[in-house]
This record gives C-alpha cells, structure tokens and sequence, in this order.
C-alpha cells in the first residue's frame, strides 16, 4: 500500500472556502447597505415632492426667506441623511417642471403644473472587494417622483 502526502490539501480547500465565504458576506453587507441608501433617497425625493406640491417655500407663505425651488432642494437635503449635502445638491437633484401652458416660474412650477424631482446619487461600495468587481468603482442610483402641483395661489409660486 502506498501512502500519500496530503497534509497540505485541508488548508488550500479552507483558503479557497473562506474567500467564497467572505465574498459572499461582503457582497450581502453592500447589498443591505445600497438598499438602504435607496430608500433614503426615495423618501427624501417623496417628503420634497409632498412640501412642493402645496407652493409652500421656506419662511412661510408671503415671507418666503428662499426660494421654491431652493426650499424643495433644502428638504431633500435635510431629509436624505446625509447622503445629498450642501456640496452635491446642485449635481444630484434636479427639478423638472412640465406646464401645458409653456413654461415653469422658477423651475418649481405653478398651480397644477407636473413637477420631477430626480435624485442621481453614486453610491460608492464600502468594501475594496467589491468597488474592484464594480466597473468604475460605483454604482448610480437614481430614484425619481413626480407630483401635481395643487391650486395654490399663484403670487405663491
């Protein structure tokens, strides 16, 4: 009978196990987390769409300290957690106003005007694992509502 050197073979099968294991678990960890980052970002668009469509702005009605369009842009950002920030507010959200009538006062729209608000984020990976599998490192989310502006007075808009 002869006998065979395989003294070496469990730690190779428990090296290549672990790789699978941990890729597995980096790759459920980024999932978790993109998904979260997603749902953030959706109730912020929605919580915007909710104050735009009342032609409300920050400072209240008739003392409007910003803009609507600036204050649809400001709850965005105060409800996204962090992810929109003062640095990318101008790049990853837009307001998109669309009026049978042929143009939008301050891209915030009037009285039953159909106003967008999209929200372009990219998500960067957590683990280095990951953001190498990924091409260029990240990947976009965008979330997107739009809403019908109600008949609010239209010095409001």
């Amino acid at each position: 009978m002869r006998k065979t050197n395989d003294s070496g073979q469990a730690l190779v099968e428990v090296a290549f196990s672990i790789g699978i294991f941990l890729l597995f678990v980096w790759g459920t960890i980024e999932f978790g987390n993109m998904f979260n980052t997603k749902s953030t970002l959706q109730n912020a668009v929605r919580q915007a769409g909710r104050y735009a469509i009342t032609g409300q702005c920050i400072g209240g009605v008739g003392a409007c300290t910003e803009s609507r369009y600036n204050s649809i842009l400001a709850i965005v950002e105060g409800t996204s957690d962090g992810y929109i920030n003062s640095s990318n507010v101008a790049s990853d959200v837009s307001l998109t106003c669309t009026n049978a009538g042929g143009g939008c006062p301050n891209g915030a729209g009037g009285p039953a005007d159909l106003v967008t608000i999209t929200v372009t984020y990219p998500y960067p990976f957590l683990t280095g694992p990951m953001h190498k599998l990924w091409p260029g490192g990240s990947y976009t989310i965008t979330v997107s509502s739009s809403f019908k502006n109600e008949q609010f007075p239209p010095n409001q808009s």
